[in-house]
């Protein structure tokens, strides 16, 4: 049985702003109870996910190593923009940047929501660890890469047909 695919494309992209925005949500109510703000000009949002140490032992009866999954690493990802700073959700970004010792809640919202429903939203609570610039060649616009690194597990809701 094959799901349907979902393309990138309208893919939103969203840093918590206001008085809770840094505030470390583990469920989906306290994800939705926050102030979102968009960040404008997504061109990518890269890859990102848990991954696990490998742990591995030899045994002197077998010769052979043998191996296990230690702890985990919720990822990081680099967000490729069209570099507008000035923009409300770019700005959010670039403070949130400069704050060291703070991680900053995150939103991303599929494409995907059926008619009058919502779509799926993915939730993380990551340090912002830069805002670049990248000024490339002819034939492309100043873009800005922005750092995430996870620090929780990150809370993915699926899309659903009601509101």
């Amino acid at each position: 049985m094959s799901g349907n695919a979902v393309q990138s494309a309208g893919t939103r992209y969203f840093i918590a702003t206001g008085a809770n925005a840094t505030k470390k949500c583990t469920t989906e109510a306290e994800y939705k109870a926050l102030t979102w703000t968009e960040v404008e000009e997504v061109e990518d949002f890269g890859a990102f996910g848990e991954q696990y140490e490998k742990v591995t032992y030899k045994t002197l009866g077998d010769g052979a190593v043998h191996k296990k999954k230690g702890t985990v690493d919720y990822g990081s990802a680099t967000v490729k923009l069209a570099r507008i700073p000035t923009g409300t959700g770019q700005a959010a970004v670039k403070a949130a940047a400069k704050n060291r010792k703070t991680a900053y809640n995150h939103k991303i919202e599929f494409d995907d929501a059926p008619d009058g429903g919502t779509p799926t939203t993915i939730y993380l609570n990551a340090y912002v660890m830069d805002y670049t610039t990248e000024i490339g060649g002819n034939d492309k616009v100043i873009e800005a890469s922005v750092g995430l690194e996870i620090d929780a597990e990150p809370v993915e809701v699926a899309a659903d047909d009601a509101p």
